[in-house]
């Protein structure tokens, strides 16, 4: 069955608690897309600095680390842990919601699937 979808009019209608909970998911979720465009951005950059000093990154061993084929993921290793740190975050956010009797909107659904989050509370209450 399709979940309800969020609106402003529904935003409204729900408890301080509700609101609260959907308020805390809005934060960590700007988070999670601040790190992502973090590890975008660097893993670019050492692409172009790549380019731009001639560097070509070899399968035998490379002459520093900068031309390392894996200095990017050193590199972005620090934002990656967060971001791992954001999912256990927002599954526990997403088991609030559901246990607050959000679990019928559509967002709610969506994520709770993605992130593995049972949708029936009673399903939550057992897992603990």
């Amino acid at each position: 069955m399709p979940g309800q979808p969020l609106t402003n009019e529904l935003i409204y209608k729900l408890t301080d608690e509700q609101r609260a909970i959907l308020s805390e998911l809005a934060e960590i979720a700007a988070r999670e897309l601040n790190l992502t465009q973090e590890i975008n951005e660097i893993t670019q950059q050492v692409k172009e600095s790549h380019k731009t000093m001639g560097f070509e990154q070899k399968k035998g061993s490379p002459q520093s680390l900068a031309e390392d084929p894996e200095v990017d993921v050193l590199i972005t290793s620090k934002p990656r842990y967060k971001i791992e740190n954001v999912g256990d975050q927002i599954k526990r956010v997403l088991t609030r919601a559901v246990e607050l009797g959000l679990g019928n909107l559509a967002i709610i659904q969506r994520q709770c699937k993605n992130y593995g989050v049972p949708v029936d509370p009673q399903k939550n209450k057992n897992s603990n």
